[in-house]
């Protein structure tokens, strides 16, 4: 069975982007103040640095432990298993938008740490099809990718936090400096 694999590449693409902004926009949302430019704009873009360091990473793993499939197939196999298994993430950030912008809920890490899981055990399986076998040591390769990106995640969550704040302070600073208010010594 051969797959047309450009077949719905953009629409891939855009559902992962989307998945990945909404999932830093929603981890980073401030409860007093829900669309802050500063929480909004920052958690885009560590939702998306994170999303594509994420997925180079389950990429060149599962590349390593699959040399000669990529050599009978191309690097485009193994570029669609992993493109396609980040549609699992689309539940994961409709219950996070959700969790965070209707029910209030401050404390939404899980979310993005399972779904992460999540995509990790499809991309193995992704692979297994596109192999016609499943391989142990493709599904422990994308289990361990996975794991380290949700500890990365859950681990650098707490620090990352702090930034959009200190941004909003930094410009308030430089605006107050900028029209003639400022710092008085």
């Amino acid at each position: 069975m051969e797959l047309d694999m450009n077949k719905g590449k953009g629409w891939r693409n855009l559902v992962r982007w989307l998945c990945f902004m909404v999932m830093g926009i929603s981890a980073f949302a401030n409860q007093l103040d829900t669309f802050s430019p500063y929480n909004v704009v920052f958690g885009a873009v560590v939702g998306l640095l994170f999303g594509w360091l994420f997925r180079k990473f389950l990429r060149g793993f599962l590349s390593l432990f699959n040399g000669k499939f990529k050599k009978e197939k191309g690097k485009e196999a193994i570029r669609y298993a992993v493109d396609s298994a980040m549609l699992f993430l689309t539940p994961f950030a409709a219950m996070m938008f959700i969790a965070v912008y209707y029910l209030n809920w401050s404390e939404t890490r899980g979310f993005v740490a399972t779904g992460i899981m999540a995509v990790g055990t499809a991309a193995a399986i992704e692979i297994g099809k596109a192999k016609e076998k499943q391989e142990f040591r493709n599904t422990i390769a994308t289990s361990g990718v996975s794991f380290l990106f949700s500890f990365l995640w859950t681990l650098s969550y707490v620090y990352l936090a702090k930034v959009p704040s200190l941004m909003e302070g930094g410009a308030q600073l430089i605006r107050g400096i900028l029209s003639g208010g400022g710092v008085s010594l």
